[in-house]
C-alpha cells in the first residue's frame, strides 16, 4: 500500500482509558473498544484524560532466595482525543496523541506506561536503564459512512484500532495500541461484518510504527488481514465468528456466543479460541509444533445490586515438541509480544496468562458497591482468586500449578467539577508453585509475585 496514502491522513490527537492481556500486561483487556466522543454540531468534539501511575512490582528470585523490585516507577501520563462529526454524513477524522513520563524509576525500564529505551519488540537492549519520556500519535485515521436503505457501510483508513467483529486487537497500558491499514464493514439491523487489513503497528509502550516479523526477529512479514461476522438475536443471544492470516506465518480464528438476560443480571459466554502455523511441519517458524493449538474458555457474571459475581474457566491446549515452539497460547498473528495482538477477551489481573499447554485455570471474584452501607456513592471494594493446573510442557518434566489473589479498591467522584474522576488500587499476590526460575521451561511464566498498583484519572472534554 502507498506510504502517501497514510502520511496525508494524518493529523494531530484521541483517548480511551483501559488496558491488556499479555503476562506483562497490566491495565485492561485487549479487546476494549474505543469510546470516542462524538460533536454534536458540526465542530470536532476534544476531550482527554490526565493519569497518574505508582506501581511496586516484587518478584522472587530463585537464585538469591528473596525477592527483588522488578518494577518501581510513577508515571505521567496525559492524552488528548479529538472527534469530528461526519461531514455531509459521509466523511470524518480521529485523532489521538499522547505523552508520557517518568517521575521516578528505580527498578527496569520496561514498565508498559512510559516508552521502552528500544525501537520495536525485536531489538531489546537489557543494558539500558531508563525508560524515554515523550509524545505518540496513536489515532489519526479518515472515518467514512455511506447509509443504503437500512445498512450502514463504513471504513477508516490510516492509523486506527479495530473495531469491527475480527481476530485483530490491540495491546493495551493506559493507551492502545496502533495499526497502519484500514478496516471497513456494513451493520445491518442485528448482523455487522468487517474486514481489517494492516501492514505495520505499535504497541504503546514504543512511540513508532514498526513492520510485523516473524519469531527469528528478521524476517519480515508484510500484513495482517482478518475477517468476522457477529449477529445478535431478540433473545440476548450473539454469536461471532472470524478468521485471520499473517502472510506466510500463523493463522488464527474465533466463535463466541455470548447470553445477556433481558433485566442485564446474568451474563453468559462460551468463546473458542485457534491458532495455527502456517509453515510445513518442521518449520523453523512454527510456534505449535505444525499443529492446531486452541483455548476454550466460559465466563459467567451476576449483578445482584449491590454484589457483582464472576466465575471464569480456561483450558489450553499448545502443543511443542521442539526447543522453538512456544508452550503456550497467544493469541496474535505474531508470535513475539508487542509485534500485535488479537482480539481476545479472557483478562483476570492476576498477574499470569494462565495459558500454558494442557493448563486448565479457574477464576472467581466479588466486588461490591459500599454506598448502602457507608453512605459513600462511588466507592466498590474487590476481592478475585485465581487457581491453575495440569501445565505440562517441553523441556521439563515438572507440572504447573500457579494461584494468585487480589485485592481492589475503587472511588469514582460522582458529581462536581471532577465528575468521573477515579482512583483505583489494586494489590496482587501471585504463586508459581513450580520453583522453576523466571521464563524457565514454562516460557510465558515468571516466579512468585507481590505487586501493588495505584491509579489516579481525571478526564476532561470540550464540546
Amino acid at each position: 500500500m502507498n506510504r502517501a496514502l497514510f502520511h496525508a491522513v494524518l493529523f494531530p490527537l484521541a483517548l480511551i482509558h483501559a488496558s491488556a492481556a499479555f503476562a506483562s500486561e497490566e491495565m485492561a483487556p485487549a479487546t476494549a473498544q474505543e469510546e470516542v466522543v462524538e460533536s454534536r454540531d458540526d465542530l470536532p468534539a476534544v476531550s482527554g484524560n490526565l493519569f497518574y501511575f505508582n506501581r511496586h512490582r516484587e518478584r522472587y528470585d530463585v537464585d538469591a532466595g528473596r525477592f527483588r523490585d522488578n518494577l518501581r516507577h510513577q508515571t505521567l501520563q496525559a492524552n488528548v482525543d479529538i472527534s469530528s462529526p461526519f461531514y455531509v454524513n459521509a466523511i470524518g477524522f480521529e485523532l489521538g496523541l499522547f505523552s508520557t513520563a517518568d517521575l521516578a524509576n528505580s527498578a527496569s525500564p520496561d514498565h508498559e506506561m512510559s516508552f521502552f529505551p528500544w525501537r520495536n519488540p525485536w531489538s531489546p537492549d537489557w543494558s539500558k536503564r531508563d525508560a524515554r519520556s515523550g509524545s505518540s500519535l496513536y489515532r489519526a485515521h479518515v472515518k467514512l459512512r455511506h447509509v443504503i436503505d437500512e445498512r450502514q457501510l463504513w471504513g477508516k483508513i490510516g492509523y486506527f484500532q479495530p473495531s469491527g467483529p475480527g481476530v485483530l486487537g490491540v495491546n493495551w497500558s493506559l493507551m492502545p495500541g496502533t495499526y497502519r491499514g484500514f478496516e471497513g464493514g456494513m451493520d445491518n439491523g442485528p448482523l455487522a461484518v468487517a474486514f481489517a487489513w494492516a501492514d505495520q503497528y505499535k504497541a504503546p509502550w514504543f512511540p513508532s510504527l514498526y513492520h510485523f516479523r516473524k519469531n527469528d526477529r528478521e524476517t519480515r512479514v508484510d500484513y495482517l488481514w482478518s475477517i468476522g461476522a457477529r449477529y445478535r438475536f431478540s433473545s440476548g443471544l450473539s454469536a461471532e465468528a472470524a478468521y485471520g492470516e499473517s502472510r506466510d506465518f500463523l493463522q488464527s480464528a474465533h466463535l463466541k456466543f455470548k447470553y445477556t438476560t433481558p433485566d442485564e443480571k446474568l451474563y453468559l459466554s462460551y468463546q473458542l479460541y485457534g491458532m495455527a502455523d502456517r509453515g510445513k511441519a518442521n518449520s523453523p517458524d512454527n510456534q505449535y509444533a505444525g499443529h492446531y493449538a486452541h483455548q476454550h474458555y466460559l465466563a459467567a457474571a451476576y449483578n445482584a445490586r449491590p454484589y457483582t459475581l464472576k466465575a471464569e474457566f480456561l483450558h489450553t491446549r499448545a502443543p511443542g515438541r521442539q526447543p522453538e515452539h512456544v508452550g503456550y497460547f497467544a493469541y496474535r498473528l505474531i508470535g513475539q509480544y508487542g509485534g500485535a495482538n488479537g482480539a481476545y477477551e479472557p483478562w483476570w489481573d492476576n498477574r499470569s496468562d494462565w495459558n500454558h499447554n494442557k493448563e486448565s485455570a479457574v477464576f472467581f471474584s466479588v466486588s461490591r458497591s459500599m454506598h448502602d452501607i457507608l453512605d459513600f456513592p462511588g466507592l466498590t471494594l474487590g476481592f478475585s482468586v485465581a487457581h491453575g493446573w495440569g501445565g505440562k510442557v517441553y523441556g521439563t518434566k515438572e507440572t504447573l500449578r500457579e494461584n494468585a489473589w487480589s485485592l481492589d479498591i475503587a472511588y469514582t467522584v460522582p458529581g462536581g467539577p471532577l465528575k468521573n474522576a477515579r482512583a483505583s488500587l489494586h494489590y496482587t499476590r501471585y504463586d508459581n508453585r513450580t520453583r522453576l526460575p523466571s521464563w524457565s521451561g514454562f516460557k510465558n511464566l515468571f516466579q512468585d509475585e507481590r505487586d501493588l498498583k495505584f491509579l489516579l484519572t481525571i478526564p476532561w472534554q470540550i464540546r
